[in-house]
């Protein structure tokens, strides 16, 4: 991995998208739990309105970084894709973020694990929509609720996903603050600060 920061690796639109993202989520668990355990006088309408209101931005957000990704100014589709290379080095990235290895595999934008937990939160976040519309409409999506094992399955599924981003977030936090710094900062206020 390259030691320098690139502004160019994280253009305004992607960073202001990471950080609709954190908003969305933040506030998909919480009123999410709100909603899965209510607790006596939870505005459960508003809970429901905030639910579906964030996850509407953070659809519209990933049609827009899917944009992006393919057809932007700053396209990076393939710094996302996983290649023969990553497939290689998911062990040994492991591996370092387990401190076993001492010097961290070669990458360029993205490293092999990175590339996968981007990959699956896509494809998770497409299924976190599917099932939560199932669960707000049930009545109007029966035939596919029933094709995904049933009502109480959908709740189910949509649950487990949430716990699924839970930990990538966790992750993603713990490895920003211990190993990218620099990037937080850039990230963050769009200025390369040097890790101390």
């Amino acid at each position: 991995m390259s030691e320098i920061l690139r502004p160019e690796d994280h253009p305004l639109p992607q960073r202001i998208l990471h950080w609709s993202n954190l908003i969305c989520f933040a506030f998909l668990i919480f009123t999410g739990f709100m909603i899965r355990f209510p607790f006596q006088g939870t505005p459960m309408n508003l809970m429901r309105n905030l639910h579906f209101t964030f996850m509407f931005i953070f659809l519209v957000g990933g049609i827009v970084r899917g944009f992006i990704s393919v057809f932007g100014k700053e396209r990076d589709i393939k710094c996302i894709l996983l290649t023969r290379k990553d497939i290689k080095q998911i062990i040994p990235q492991i591996l370092y973020y387990c401190f076993i290895l001492k010097k961290e595999p070669e990458f360029e934008k993205y490293n092999s694990l990175q590339k996968m937990a981007y990959i699956a939160m896509q494809v998770l976040g497409v299924c976190q929509v599917i099932t939560g519309v199932i669960l707000y409409r049930p009545e109007t999506f029966q035939t596919l609720g029933y094709m995904l094992g049933g009502l109480e399955t959908v709740r189910v599924i949509h649950y487990l996903i949430m716990w699924i981003f839970i930990f990538i977030i966790v992750v993603h936090l713990y490895l920003v603050f211990t190993a990218a710094m620099a990037q937080f900062w850039f990230m963050l206020f769009g200025k390369i600060k040097k890790d101390h």
